[in-house]
């Protein structure tokens, strides 16, 4: 205990040139790949509805790329404790492009079939790509870790901002070579991943072998405080707190999938264009990641704990807002909260599961949280359709608001003692 309180003394742990490089360039990775997986929200539920011409299915598409994330998370984090983080993102990398491409030729032949393949593909490699969250904890001590996950986090702000103009330069493009705008958004999204290979090949050394010395790239007094979790702490209460924080990620998932689905099915009904909704999904994306730095330096100086439960609490009250909205911008605020709500409670959860799993087994982590969220964000989506089909749109917004209860209430057991640090 002795050690505590020079951390305290220290709250601004020097961070070494080196990790601020390979931090940048997995932001920028996390970026470029990020426009193609916002394609997903904006075109999914009205690339299927074309497709197979009933709403009730509408998030059938997000719920394929859950299922192949939650598929492939776990042994891609077996994969990546194993040979490294960067085996990881170059297989996401791989994957994505090709699904990306089988896409965009099943929207060409009208295949509803071969969509799903892409979609299979196209999620497993998104699912892959997650591993730069596990890198980004690898690289920071526990004093800064949730800035250092966020950081990697903001890179997908910039990815929500490349989405609208390639969705725009697919619609302008294909009227001018007249190809179907939506196929040709997918088409063009290998362009965008290519120069991520070059990005992952430029991280050196490998994130995982930061954290397993640690001690070369930071002060002793900087961690101290690194293993106490699991000094303090027996295999129970380790396991409690990260069933906590999974439990917490996978219901925000869950509701914010669900909700960003049908609610681009909803914008569409109120006629509005596909750029109107691609800038619908921009706003919400800039929820979920504008404000990440921030929201990672709040879990770092007040703790992970009462930034999980704040961002819980705007996640239903964003759902909410969406319910009993009736016009473009109602929703679209609605939208916006969901994805900042998120924020908090997703990126808070994702640094507690960290803070109490060593380096060698953080992959797995990381991957079980990835496989439960992606099991939520499968299923939900589907019940939200089912649940607009037969209702309406205001009764999928207290659902959403529902949801949420049951994590806060078991998220309010962890005992965080101080940020990082559990009792």
């Amino acid at each position: 205990m002795s050690a505590q309180p020079s951390v305290q003394a220290h709250p601004e742990v020097p961070i070494p040139p080196l990790v601020k490089r390979n931090t940048w360039r997995l932001a920028i990775a996390q970026a470029i790949n990020g426009a193609g997986m916002q394609l997903v929200p904006t075109l999914g539920a009205i690339q299927v509805v074309t497709l197979l011409g009933n709403a009730a299915f509408a998030g059938v598409a997000t719920s394929i790329m859950a299922f192949s994330r939650a598929m492939t998370a776990y042994f891609v984090g077996r994969l990546t404790d194993q040979h490294g983080r960067k085996a990881g993102m170059y297989l996401g990398l791989w994957l994505s492009l090709v699904g990306a491409l089988i896409i965009g030729m099943a929207t060409l032949l009208g295949s509803f079939a071969l969509f799903c393949v892409g979609a299979l593909i196209f999620g497993s490699g998104v699912g892959a790509v997650q591993q730069m969250r596990v890198a980004a904890a690898d690289m920071y001590p526990p004093s800064r870790r949730g800035e250092g996950i966020s950081l990697v986090a903001m890179g997908s702000l910039f990815g929500s901002g490349i989405s609208p103009l390639l969705v725009s330069l697919a619609e302008r493009l294909g009227k001018l070579l007249g190809i179907n705008e939506i196929a040709l958004a997918w088409l063009l999204v290998p362009v965008l991943v290519l120069p991520c290979f070059l990005l992952v090949k430029s991280i050196r050394p490998d994130p995982k072998q930061i954290a397993l010395e640690m001690e070369k790239y930071y002060p002793a007094w900087a961690l101290d405080s690194a293993g106490s979790n699991s000094v303090e702490l027996d295999r129970g209460d380790l396991l409690r707190v990260r069933a906590a924080a999974i439990l917490s990620a996978v219901t925000v998932q869950g509701q914010m999938v669900m909700m960003m689905a049908m609610t681009a099915l909803a914008l569409k009904a109120l006629d509005c264009s596909l750029s109107q909704i691609s800038f619908s999904v921009a706003l919400h994306a800039m929820g979920m990641f504008a404000f990440s730095w921030p929201i990672g330096r709040l879990a770092d100086r007040i703790g992970r704990k009462p930034v999980i439960l704040a961002g819980l609490v705007v996640a239903g009250s964003g759902a909410l807002l969406v319910g009993l909205g009736d016009g473009y911008w109602v929703i679209t605020t609605g939208t916006f909260l969901v994805g900042l709500g998120w924020s908090g409670a997703f990126l808070g959860s994702n640094t507690m599961v960290t803070d109490v799993t060593p380096p060698t087994k953080r992959g797995q982590a990381i991957g079980v949280l990835e496989l439960w969220s992606n099991a939520a964000g499968m299923t939900l989506p589907i019940l939200g359709g089912l649940i607009v089909e037969g209702f309406d749109l205001h009764v999928l917004g207290f659902f959403g608001a529902l949801l949420v209860l049951i994590p806060i209430f078991v998220m309010a057991q962890v005992r965080e003692q101080r940020p990082g640090i559990y009792r």
